[in-house]
């Protein structure tokens, strides 16, 4: 969400747009420590109240823009956001960057959700990353309130990738290494391919949210026996990233994250030209056509995985074929620039809308 929150802020200054950020962001973030119920995120998040209550007061601020949490301890804070936009008569905008949201307003009790509909469902419009995503809204917002607006993200150009031993293939998994995006599936899955095509390679690269994961995740690949065919590069960034990318022969990402929305990571590895594995999960059924620009699985399941990396490395066309295809649809659909149009699009109406009327009524559905 922040990488897509930096991305929109650059395009609004392409656009010439004013704005004025609260910046949420914790400065000693841990993976391990967010969506926690602690005394510094408690404190983190009254700051953040404080300095948004009195930015969205100015007189020349027209709206207010929201990427919000899809749970609490987050989605209070968010809640207090949206309720002081309501009462200062500021049209909201809010954004989710994921697809729990809907299940999760379903399972409240009925005064939660009462609070929930009197504020998030008095948002102005909201914004939804693909069609496959929209239920987690419009369980709260009507239909003709929700639009989509997909991720889109530029790719650094890489370095000059080192040529692979013949017949070697690489595949890489790059997220945050937490069992619900599939860390341990794709291990599974490599070791039972590894096993019929001993020539193949693994990189697994991100940041573990703790010690004790990775000396699972390690051992793991000890007991598999693929410890000395499988790297572990930790986290990564810039060029680093892309030379992850340039080196590797497919992607796989076998999430069932429960938040998961639209993952930057599959739309980068179609713009490195990569063919992608990865579940039919979320949003990710509509950023990867199936058998188009790479293989969606039904599940994160390590023999379905397994079945679908032996079939790519032994043809080496079908693999070039699926990731010419992801290149263009990552340049038709999804690149920064075309997410920033789209963006741009959905607020416009607010950046000419009277400051402290009310919302413009309808929008049109984007795709």
């Amino acid at each position: 969400m922040e990488i897509a929150t930096l991305g929109l802020l650059e395009e609004l200054d392409a656009a010439r747009i004013p704005y004025s950020r609260v910046n949420t962001a914790d400065p000693n973030d841990a993976l391990g420590n967010r969506g926690r119920w602690t005394v510094h995120n408690a404190l983190l998040a009254l700051r953040d109240i404080g300095v948004m209550a009195r930015r969205a007061a100015a007189r020349d601020v027209r709206a207010v823009y929201l990427p919000f949490a899809q749970e609490f301890p987050g989605l209070l804070r968010d809640v207090i956001f949206v309720a002081i936009g309501n009462v200062l008569r500021k049209p909201v905008i809010v954004h989710l960057h994921g697809g729990s949201f809907g299940n999760y307003f379903l399972s409240r009790r009925r005064l939660t959700r009462l609070a929930l509909r009197a504020t998030i469902g008095r948002a102005a419009i909201g914004i939804v990353l693909t069609e496959n995503l929209r239920p987690a809204l419009e369980c709260i917002l009507p239909k003709e309130r929700v639009v989509v607006v997909s991720n889109g993200v530029d790719l650094l150009s890489p370095p000059d990738a080192v040529a692979a031993p013949v017949g070697e293939v690489r595949f890489l998994f790059l997220s945050s290494l937490i069992p619900s995006k599939g860390t341990l599936v794709f291990l599974e899955a490599f070791a039972e391919a590894f096993n019929v095509r001993p020539s193949l390679r693994a990189t697994m690269a991100g940041t573990w949210p703790s010690a004790e994961l990775q000396d699972e995740m390690r051992g793991l690949a000890e007991r598999l026996e693929v410890q000395h065919v499988v790297d572990f590069v930790g986290p990564v960034y810039g060029e680093g990233k892309a030379s992850l990318f340039a080196d590797a022969d497919a992607f796989c990402l076998p999430s069932y994250y429960p938040l998961e929305g639209q993952p930057l990571v599959v739309i980068e590895a179609m713009a490195a030209g990569l063919p992608v594995i990865a579940t039919a999960w979320r949003g990710i059924a509509d950023t990867v056509d199936d058998e188009v620009t790479g293989f969606l699985i039904a599940r994160a399941d390590a023999g379905l995985l397994a079945e679908r990396m032996i079939y790519l490395a032994d043809r080496p066309d079908e693999r070039q074929r699926l990731g010419r295809a992801g290149r263009v649809h990552y340049e038709t659909s999804f690149t920064q620039r075309a997410f920033g149009d789209r963006m741009v699009k959905v607020l416009a109406p607010f950046l000419t809308h009277p400051v402290g009327s009310r919302a413009p009524s309808s929008h049109k559905r984007l795709r």
